[in-house]
């Protein structure tokens, strides 16, 4: 048995000194409390009214949720397109800033060499692949491949 102490409820204490009137959060209270009963008011008749027919209740439900989803869903494809924008601006200025690092490194002549040795490269593997088509091509005796439909198109044009 503890003698001299005390069991309050803090919840009380709490609103004791909110409503007290030395309390720096008073006057707010009032106009919350105003607010609030005004909101209640307008509230109410149209809460009372859905509750009173299961049908009005259902399908205000209904379109509850489907409100609900769609805020969702496009919070969703906002932040979506948040990331893949920016995975594109990110891909976009990092290509820029290496090929301005490109030219800054090797220069306007180095950068025209450069695109002479990989146009030429490049050239070489098509022209190589093309005359492997062509040979298959013999080979098969000009035969379209299956599924092909490369000669009605052709055609057409």
């Amino acid at each position: 048995m503890h003698i001299g102490l005390q069991h309050t409820n803090p919840l009380t204490d709490w609103a004791s000194y909110l409503l007290s009137s030395s309390s720096p959060v008073r006057p707010y209270l009032g106009q919350i409390f105003y607010y609030s009963s005004y909101l209640r008011a307008y509230t109410t008749p149209i809460l009372n009214a859905v509750t009173q027919k299961p049908d009005l209740a259902t399908i205000a439900l209904l379109l509850l949720i489907i409100i609900l989803s769609l805020k969702l869903l496009n919070m969703l494809w906002q932040a979506v397109i948040f990331w893949v924008r920016l995975a594109y601006r990110i891909v976009f200025w990092g290509g820029l800033a290496a090929i301005a690092l490109w030219m800054w490194t090797r220069g306007l002549d180095g950068v025209v060499e450069d695109l002479g040795y990989w146009a030429s490269a490049w050239g070489e593997e098509y022209k190589y692949w093309k005359d492997r088509e062509v040979g298959g091509r013999i080979a098969r005796g000009n035969q379209q491949p299956y599924g092909s439909n490369m000669g009605k198109a052709r055609s057409r044009w």
